[in-house]
């Protein structure tokens, strides 16, 4: 498990609710998901621990394989080996056979990823709600935090590539390329507009506005945490409810 689940203590799941007809199962959900992957021509593509090689810290959500349940369009597949690759943003997917396929994000509306050891679920989905703020995020998984009937709290769990520095004077010290963990959240409000905020309680009463004094006696009296995404969690829950 690498440091970015440690980081998460909690993420909230919303019930998928699809007709038990549209979960492929068995070789059906192999050729399906294989369809939409990069490897659909029949030839292997090269696997990321070859490609990160000598780079400290790893590209993944989670390191091992985790069981996932992914949507594409109208279609579930349920009991999937993947790996949430959040430096390029793409899904890796193990078929039965070993064989292995990138699945572009493009191509996939969501994916609830069980950790391995806890068995806690991690919900990702592309919001289409973010591409107004920034038109890079048209295609970005983001990690949902908070799903209610208002609001919505998400997490892009970005990894950054920090090159090696370690000649000259005033060098960093630095002998290898790393990937870093970098956390950037995201608020959309009632009205669908999307902001960039920080987890503390300025950030979550300026997002606010309109219940701000009652959201504020709420969390003192409670004495919420809003530096986590569980605090803020609960703050969002209270303001629905007003």
């Amino acid at each position: 498990m690498n440091k970015l689940t440690l980081l998460l203590p909690f993420a909230f799941v919303t019930q998928l609710s699809f007709a038990q007809t549209n979960v492929p199962t068995g070789l059906d959900a192999e050729r399906n998901l294989a369809d939409i992957g990069s490897n659909k021509t029949g030839t292997m593509i090269r696997t990321y621990d070859n490609r990160y090689e000598g780079v400290k810290g790893t590209p993944f959500f989670n390191e091992e394989w985790s069981k996932a349940t992914v949507t594409t369009g109208n279609k579930l597949f349920a009991n999937m080996e993947v790996k949430y690759n959040a430096y390029e943003n793409n899904i890796l997917y193990r078929n039965t056979k070993g064989e292995q396929f990138v699945l572009e994000p493009n191509k996939v509306e969501s994916f609830v990823i069980e950790d391995n050891k806890t068995k806690q679920e991690y919900n990702f989905r592309r919001l289409p709600d973010l591409v107004k703020l920034d038109a890079k995020l048209a295609n970005q998984f983001v990690l949902v935090m908070h799903d209610g009937s208002r609001t919505q709290l998400v997490m892009v769990p970005e990894k950054k590539l920090v090159k090696a520095d370690f000649k000259g004077g005033y060098s960093a010290g630095r002998k290898y390329d790393e990937l870093i963990d970098s956390q950037t959240f995201y608020f959309i409000a009632p009205d669908k507009k999307a902001v960039k905020v920080k987890l503390n309680r300025k950030s979550l009463l300026k997002a606010l506005p309109d219940k701000q004094d009652k959201v504020q006696e709420y969390v003192s009296a409670q004495n919420i945490d809003l530096n986590s995404g569980e605090g803020w969690a609960k703050a969002l829950v209270f303001y629905e409810s007003l």
